[in-house]
């Protein structure tokens, strides 16, 4: 009996790190980039006090969606920005529907639940997927940016 519970244990603690490693992969979808593309610049906001339009860069033909505040860096590569934030998956969207509106982006495809958001936009020859979903202590921002 003990061997068959200890089995189950080990069965359940396996398929919580694979459930673990598909819901971090997002998908599981990868994009590669080639070359390397300007990521959204920091904004001057107060770190006590949201944002709640978009900021962007000082070019209005920006090829990048801003950087959300309050938010805290989690990995900043070449055209891939990873942040968390303190505020919902509801405001974190609210903010990026208005940049993505401002900023003369074309949503390609979308999807929203009360938990996430997805969205793939393009502006000339340049694509982005965002993803913002929750996380145990607020919301987790991942903006992608690539050549089209």
């Amino acid at each position: 009996m003990k061997k068959v519970l200890g089995s189950a244990v080990v069965g359940l603690l396996l398929v919580t790190v694979l459930g673990v490693g598909l819901v971090a992969g997002c998908g599981g979808t990868k994009t590669t980039t080639t070359g390397t593309l300007p990521l959204p610049s920091p904004t001057a906001t107060s770190p006590t006090t949201p944002s709640s339009t978009p900021t962007t860069s000082p070019s209005s033909s920006s090829s990048t969606l801003p950087k959300y505040e309050p938010s805290t860096v989690v990995s900043d590569t070449a055209g891939s920005l990873q942040l968390t934030s303190p505020d919902s998956v509801q405001k974190v969207t609210a903010f990026y529907d208005s940049a993505i509106a401002q900023g003369g982006w074309t949503i390609v495809s979308t999807s929203k639940t009360g938990a996430s958001t997805n969205i793939t936009a393009k502006k000339g020859s340049t694509g982005t997927t965002l993803s913002i979903s929750t996380t145990g202590s607020g919301t987790y921002i991942s903006l992608v940016t690539y050549p089209i």
